[in-house]
């Protein structure tokens, strides 16, 4: 049974592995991680730190998603005890200090538990938490070290401090000298999260493993997800080529460009939507049966209608319901277009040489970046890359609607939506130019 920590600056990996020797440590969580790494059911996650502030936390369906994969999830400590503390009627553990006064609202502001850190893989400590203060300043006053004005003064004005600025140093008076001189000699009460998340984890090496509530009836149907958490799923999917991560979600959309029959892939993902179950030779005739139900027929389509949707040739010479059916197309929206072509699609994001090309991506644009600050795919232009679609796609120079016609036949609402999708491969695609290649 594994157990995956997420840590990083409450305690080192130094501090943790002689506590659980066969821990498997990860940095601490941020959105999407703990989507990756493929957890099954019976596995034990301890969320003990997750990144807060300069990246996109942890969220709640993600914890939720792997609750109702089986896995057991506890936090604790940090980022582990806010959490645990939103979701423990959910089914996640909640374990330590930290974690009881996040739940019984002692505390409920998220910058009690955050620090300002360090790089991996040392995430020295650079700032105080406010927990860590509080806990200390209660440890001193009952044991009359401080006196309950006292106490309260170093808690006030920590918190008045924005949590980068929580230092000692910031904080020095006479006050927290005599806090800090009592530490001295009660050391398990300098670090609260720290004692948490150590005891954490010599409870699971003695093999204790904390309580965990019923997941309860949410877990046995599909009504708490949402786009959010189906698109994560797909997005933090990945799959590594050459030691390089390629994410389902690039490799879908690399196809979506780059594929050529995938506008046919797309009729038909959308058809099959529309017409339900039923011989694919039939499609468009169910879809347009289907269409006709709701009042939508050749008949009742407007010139503004047919102008917004169809090129000025294909509005002049298409057969009526063929018209028709490249509008149901067009302007079909999904309501999770990566996650949906997944499912339809297996095969887009299973082909190694769709996953590959995306890992180049990913090494050409980190080595561009690497030049200078400037030097990244955000900077491009977007018109250069609705030309370069233009060349990709096969559309005449400066024919507009027809390449706004061939981005939407491709699943896009629109060119501007293809322009940002084809953005992190185009550096790939000048290099491969450059060099010759296809």
């Amino acid at each position: 049974m594994p157990v995956h920590v997420f840590l990083g600056p409450t305690l080192a990996a130094a501090q943790a592995l002689p506590v659980l020797p066969g821990a498997v440590l990860h940095p601490p969580a941020a959105h999407g991680d703990l989507l990756r790494p493929g957890f099954v059911p019976g596995d034990v996650v301890v969320l003990v730190d997750g990144y807060y502030h300069h990246s996109a936390p942890v969220r709640h369906k993600e914890i939720l998603a792997l609750l109702q994969a089986g896995v057991q999830v506890v936090g604790c400590a940090s980022m582990g005890a806010l959490r645990a503390a939103e979701l423990h009627r959910y089914g996640m553990a909640g374990r330590g200090v930290v974690f009881g006064m996040y739940r019984d609202g002692l505390i409920d502001a998220d910058d009690e538990v955050a620090v300002l850190h360090g790089p991996a893989p040392e995430y020295r400590r650079l700032s105080v938490a406010l927990v860590v203060l509080r806990h200390a300043a209660e440890a001193a006053r009952r044991a009359g070290a401080l006196t309950d004005e006292a106490a309260r003064s170093v808690v006030e004005r920590a918190r008045s401090l924005h949590y980068t600025e929580r230092t000692w140093e910031a904080l020095h008076d006479a006050e927290t000298d005599r806090l800090r001189a009592f530490l001295a000699d009660h050391p398990r009460e300098a670090d609260v999260k720290a004692a948490d998340a150590l005891e954490v984890l010599a409870e699971l090496a003695r093999g204790e493993l904390p309580t965990t509530p019923e997941t309860g009836a949410w877990a046995e149907d599909e009504d708490w997800r949402n786009w959010y958490i189906d698109e994560w799923q797909t997005e933090f999917a990945v799959e590594p080529v050459d030691g390089v991560e390629a994410s389902l979600g690039a490799t879908i959309r690399y196809q979506q460009i780059h594929l050529e029959d995938f506008p046919a892939r797309w009729r038909r993902l959308v058809l099959a939507h529309i017409a339900g179950p039923g011989p694919e030779p039939e499609l468009a005739g169910r879809a347009l049966r289907a269409a006709a139900g709701h009042g939508l027929t050749p008949g009742t389509l407007t010139a503004g209608q047919t102008g917004h949707w169809l090129t000025p040739a294909e509005a002049d010479g298409l057969p009526p319901d063929e018209a028709l059916v490249r509008i149901l197309v067009r302007s079909y929206r999904p309501r999770c277009p990566t996650s949906d072509l997944a499912r339809a699609e297996p095969g887009l994001g299973a082909d190694p040489a769709a996953r590959r090309a995306v890992a180049e991506a990913e090494v050409v644009n980190g080595e561009v970046a690497s030049w200078a600050s400037d030097q990244h795919t955000g900077q491009l232009k977007a018109a250069v890359l609705g030309d370069h679609l233009a060349r990709v796609w096969r559309v005449g120079p400066g024919d507009a609607p027809a390449l706004l016609a061939a981005a939407r036949d491709r699943g896009f609402p629109g060119l501007a939506e293809a322009v940002e999708a084809v953005r992190p491969f185009f550096l790939r695609s000048r290099f491969l130019t450059a060099r010759g290649g296809r």
